[in-house]
């Protein structure tokens, strides 16, 4: 790891004894970047720019950070902070498939949020106490521990490309709904119309999706049970729902 590598900001304290007094802290300045990048796409993050909405000068935010890298890694695990890592189900299953759900829910309302996931992922505290909450879920599972790390990999990648599809229709402004909506009817009405039996076939002995909510946890599902999680939780309405 070099002194370029973003993830060498958790390795600093966040400020040192020398100099001014601090006029802000990695917490503000990450919520300015993540403020901007909700109301403006990451592309308008910039240190000047976040500088400016601070009503400060960039050289001043160079005494938390070096580089626009580091600045997005303080995004990237603030808002991994936003999970709630508390019980969230009696089984291993159900606990993973809680946190995807947290997590499809959290890239919804930080639309930036789902490509990055896929390409940089934070080495931030918050982000290491997600991966130890999830872990811990799957305490009890017969896999290496390599292994239990790649599954944890995975639902991230799973959840962050379905709402990279999701966000990806026409007119769909962060929500679950609209386009997303339109397309899973379109899908089961060509499923119904005897036109595609392989398709028809592949949806036989279970239910045609019915609403995003619904795809996203058998995508989810099917991959825990693929890999020994095949318990199934007792469904409460909605718990698979976008939360705002």
């Amino acid at each position: 790891m070099t002194a370029r590598d973003p993830i060498d900001i958790w390795r600093r304290p966040e400020r040192s004894g020398v100099g001014p007094k601090p006029q802000h802290s990695r917490g503000q300045i990450a919520a300015a970047a993540i403020d901007i990048a909700d109301r403006d796409g990451l592309a308008a993050v910039s240190v000047r720019r976040v500088a400016r909405d601070m009503g400060t000068g960039p050289a001043s935010l160079y005494r938390y950070l070096r580089s626009h890298d580091e600045l997005i890694e303080l995004m990237v695990d603030t808002v991994s902070g936003e999970y709630d890592l508390g019980p969230s189900g009696e089984t291993p299953r159900d606990q993973l498939l809680a946190l995807a759900r947290q997590g499809r829910s959290i890239m919804h309302r930080h639309p930036w949020l789902a490509a990055l996931l896929l390409t940089r992922p934070s080495m931030g505290p918050s982000t290491l106490r997600y991966l130890e909450s999830a872990l811990t879920a799957m305490e009890s599972i017969d896999l290496p521990g390599p292994s239990k790390l790649q599954t944890v990999a995975m639902l991230t990648a799973l959840t962050s490309a379905f709402v990279q599809n999701e966000l990806s229709q026409p007119g769909n402004s962060g929500a679950a709904n609209g386009a997303a909506s339109e397309r899973v009817e379109y899908l089961s009405e060509a499923v119904r119309s005897g036109n595609y039996p392989r398709l028809a076939s592949a949806f036989s002995g279970g239910n045609e999706p019915e609403t995003p909510d619904d795809m996203f946890n058998g995508i989810i599902v099917g991959y825990l049970a693929g890999v020994g999680l095949r318990q199934l939780p007792q469904e409460t309405p909605g718990a698979g729902e976008i939360q705002a």
